[in-house]
């Protein structure tokens, strides 16, 4: 039976899992046992921004290549104004106008940066009971 779960991760999921990726507790790896998860060319930037060698790089990369990044649409600005006010960065009106495009909920240990949004947010102790 095919699971219908969509996830869009936040860049703290992805970097929670690339500084814990010696233990077994990975959210990133639950989430993608239970369903399909995206990321955005954003995130993907800010991860690599910060790698300091090519071996981070390349580490990064493959857990990007485990997930689908979604780019930016030029029609996604035509939505930014909706969350004026409502989160601090255009970063985050950004990736709240991909969610709701996308119909996808957020995924972060930060509900409060997206608390304002009306979106679906999941913190992942909510996956795990």
């Amino acid at each position: 039976m095919k699971n219908n779960n969509k996830f869009l991760l936040d860049t703290d999921i992805l970097s929670n899992h690339l500084a814990n990726s010696e233990t077994a507790n990975s959210v990133l790896i639950d989430l993608m046992q239970i369903g399909i998860c995206f990321t955005t060319v954003i995130n993907a930037s800010e991860l690599l921004l910060i790698a300091k060698t090519e071996k981070e790089k390349k580490i990064i990369r493959d857990v990007l290549n485990a997930l689908k990044v979604l780019g930016l649409n030029s029609r996604y600005a035509l939505s930014v104004s909706n969350y004026s006010g409502k989160v601090n960065t255009l970063r985050d009106a950004l990736l709240a106008v991909v969610a709701e495009i996308n119909k996808l909920p957020i995924v972060t240990f930060d509900n409060n940066r997206y608390i304002n949004t009306g979106l679906k947010i999941i913190h992942p102790q909510e996956l795990r009971g």
